[in-house]
């Protein structure tokens, strides 16, 4: 049973800290320095829980977290992002996705649940859906709002609960004056429970029936440079299975599988939303996969998105050759380490600078490399699955290259 012990400081501390600013907040668990954030286990003694890290979560293919039961009450908090969370974010919905790894032997179907608490109280936000250990990764959204005299919140996905004894006017004092969100894996006496979250965001309470088809895609060039894969990432929090991909060559697909073109020329890949099995809104992109010999030497193509006010292109090109040379990077997509391949004209500095998507520099080597065929390893080993920019530079020139990590 759960089991849990408020301490009246964080009620102390809860009524004199300045509210935040009202940026939603979310935790995708994706940072590669700090995948945890401002997440935590409670003070002792509630805080008996594990706290680990893995991927892909198949809905989005992304980090997630990892909690595993000790003995005693397990709870792991947040007491920074979600702070009065109903008096900034009425109206909108709290996302979360869950994966019931073990249940220690509870023997039941499980409700998958989050819980917030203004150190005093906490209410619980429990799932319709049920699980079953590997049973799939489930999307849930709670409705943040208050509760009347004669009922508390709930929408199509669950309802909000509370601890006995508490009164509607304490529902209402928990969900507008927060100061801690929180997650337990603890089901059963038996400590031994295991359950995976994900993307804990703050977000417009978009149902089945909201249409968003904007999607980002990601394309890459074969080493070999005879073939292109293409990948479709939904910027919708719906359900991945509503949606359908028409990939411009007379394939289509869900947005989960990812296509590979083993021709040259232009297509219109199209990401259409079902409801009812009948289409309800759809965006398209137009791509051009140039001629094997433009193509480069296992060069991703630039990786594009669909337009949200108008469609861009979101990937820097490369700016010039190493010493004329260029580089390879062996194996791509690669998991712990990768090799930059290069054949300079002279001994040159060399620098290498690995940055993501939003140009965060998260690596960076300096060494001098002789004249001719050489090669420097690096050590990818904590950065998580996704797409990274490889920028090299000699004394001559700048390169650049995309580089999938995908362990």
């Amino acid at each position: 049973m759960v089991r849990l012990y408020f301490l009246t400081l964080y009620f102390l501390l809860g009524t004199y800290v300045f509210h935040a600013q009202n940026q939603p907040p979310c935790s995708d668990f994706n940072d590669a320095s700090n995948p945890a954030g401002n997440w935590a286990p409670a003070p002792y003694p509630n805080g008996m829980v594990n706290a680990s890290f893995g991927n892909p979560n198949s809905l989005d293919g992304s980090q997630y977290l990892i909690l595993s039961d000790l003995s005693g009450s397990s709870w792991y908090i947040n007491d920074q992002d979600y702070k009065f969370l109903g008096e900034r974010f009425a109206g909108q919905c709290l996302y979360f996705d869950f994966y019931l790894k073990s249940d220690g032997g509870y023997g039941a179907p499980v409700h998958p649940r989050i819980t917030l608490s203004n150190g005093t109280n906490s209410i619980t936000f429990l799932a319709n859906i049920t699980v079953t250990p590997g049973s799939g990764w489930v999307r849930v959204k709670a409705p943040i709002a208050a509760a009347t005299a004669s009922t508390l919140p709930s929408n199509s996905d669950g309802n909000w609960t509370m601890d006995p004894g508490m009164t509607w006017n304490d529902f209402n004092a928990v969900m507008y004056g927060s100061t801690m969100l929180m997650l337990s894996p603890d089901y059963t006496s038996s400590p031994s429970e295991t359950v995976l979250y994900d993307n804990i965001c703050v977000k417009s309470c978009e149902s089945c029936g909201g249409c968003n088809s904007n999607f980002k895609l990601q394309m890459t060039t074969s080493t070999s440079g005879n073939y292109t894969t293409g990948q479709v990432f939904l910027e919708s929090t719906n359900a991945p299975d509503l949606y359908k991909v028409d990939w411009g060559d007379g394939t289509t697909g869900d947005v989960m599988t990812s296509h590979t073109y083993t021709g040259t020329g232009s297509y219109k890949i199209c990401v259409t939303q079902f409801e009812n099995g009948k289409p309800k809104c759809t965006t398209c992109l137009e791509i051009c996969i140039p001629k094997l010999a433009d193509s480069g030497n296992g060069r991703k193509q630039p990786s594009l998105k669909s337009p949200l006010k108008e469609i861009s292109a979101a990937a820097k090109g490369e700016k010039g050759p190493v010493a004329g040379k260029g580089f390879q990077l062996a194996p791509n997509p690669a998991g712990d380490l990768v090799e930059i391949k290069m054949n300079l004209d002279k001994k040159s500095n060399i620098s290498v600078t690995v940055t993501d998507a939003s140009g965060k520099a998260l690596l960076r080597s300096t060494e001098t490399i002789d004249a001719g065929p050489q090669s420097l390893t690096l050590n990818t080993e904590k950065l998580i699955r996704g797409v990274y920019t490889v920028e090299v530079t000699s004394e001559q020139a700048v390169s650049q290259q995309k580089l999938m990590i995908s362990k």
